[in-house]
């Protein structure tokens, strides 16, 4: 059904702006209230909106909500020595766990939204162009003139494993319960939530407080051990609690996976998947506790295939598998990402992550 010109315009600010009162949205376009009220109507009528606030009627997206960065990658010739100077090579290449996580799901096939708060800058302008080229919708990211976009340098020993890892993120300190607030038009309307703790510890909180009340299946990764410690005590409200095993040894001080998984349980997540490398995967589904074993792999660089797990994982879910068999999904996509030098390997894709699976984990 077509659209008048001013009904583009102004189904257009209703989705930039779902809370705008219509003397607001008159405004904007230069019309009167009461013409806003009237157009509205006709939207309404041919089914653009909804109701209030204003829902378009669209798709419904994963919206993952965190760190865009740029990341530089140092990789040593020769296991690292502390305090002098190490040869290495280094590359440039775009990053940030809600940025990773969502490329990965946007080359999966989900459709997928990126919330997150860049510069005004060069770097911005990389990683705004290599994540809408891999199908990742960036109309809602925030640009800062006054602040750099964020930074991850990564230094990996020859064997492609960590050395030092030294992260500038100042910018996302801007990620607070303002910001979050100002976006709960688009949380609401997306159908699944995934956020990193980048976000600041009001924002994490006032963003679990209304997935949790507004019963949106919300799904986080605590990123590191320091930034574990942004979340409410209370996690009541986070539907997937993804983290490694040495931040739940931290945030917990238990000594086995079960332990920790029930720990994290107790405080309110509804479901806890930890990682532990080599080791495998742990996890809670329909109160029991399950170990999947994941198979030998060729490692070149193990950059991004913690953010492919959860991507893969959340496509799984997204599918409507059981928890167990979407994390056999995200052990497909980590898999294939450590075969690669990229942070996103260009070949991820639903097939490969499926046939993957099939091969690995069809016996069990």
């Amino acid at each position: 059904m077509s659209l008048t010109d001013l009904e583009q315009r102004l189904l257009a600010e209703i989705t930039a702006h779902p809370y705008a009162s219509q003397k607001e949205l008159g405004e904007r376009l230069g019309v009167a209230r009461a013409t806003v009220a009237n157009y509205i109507e006709r939207l309404q009528a041919k089914g653009y909106i909804l109701g209030r606030a204003y829902i378009v009627a669209q798709q419904q997206s994963i919206l993952c909500i965190g760190g865009a960065v740029m990341d530089r990658v140092l990789k040593l010739k020769e296991p690292g020595i502390l305090e002098t100077s190490n040869p290495a090579s280094a590359e440039e290449t775009r990053g940030g766990v809600a940025r990773n996580v969502a490329e990965n799901l946007a080359r999966l096939g989900e459709p997928t939204k990126l919330l997150s708060i860049v510069g005004d800058d060069g770097a911005a302008d990389a990683l705004s162009a290599a994540t809408t080229q891999s199908g990742v919708d960036l109309s809602h990211m925030v640009r800062n003139r006054n602040l750099a976009t964020g930074t991850y340098t990564a230094i990996m020993q020859p064997d492609g494993s960590l050395y030092l890892g030294v992260a500038d993120m100042d910018i996302f300190n801007q990620m607070d319960a303002a910001f979050v607030q100002t976006h709960l038009g688009l949380i609401s309307g997306s159908a699944l939530i995934f956020a990193d703790t980048n976000l600041s510890t009001d924002g994490l909180a006032k963003l679990v407080t209304h997935c949790r009340d507004q019963n949106i299946p919300l799904a986080v990764d605590t990123v590191s051990i320091p930034k574990f410690k942004r979340l409410p005590d209370d996690l009541s409200g986070i539907s997937y609690l993804f983290c490694n095993k040495d931040e739940a040894l931290a945030a917990t001080e238990q000594a086995t996976p079960d332990a920790m998984i029930t720990a994290l349980i107790s405080r309110g997540a509804e479901h806890v998947i930890i990682t532990d490398g080599a080791n495998g995967v742990y996890l809670s589904y329909q109160n029991t506790m399950q170990h999947l074993a994941v198979p030998a792999a060729e490692i070149v660089d193990v950059s991004g295939a913690g953010d492919a797990f959860v991507a893969g994982t959340l496509h799984g879910l997204n599918q409507k598998l059981p928890l167990a068999q979407a994390a056999q999904f995200g052990i497909a996509a980590a898999q294939h990402t450590l075969k690669s030098t990229l942070r996103n390997s260009p070949d991820l894709s639903h097939t490969a992550v499926e046939t993957f699976a099939h091969q690995h984990f069809a016996s069990n």
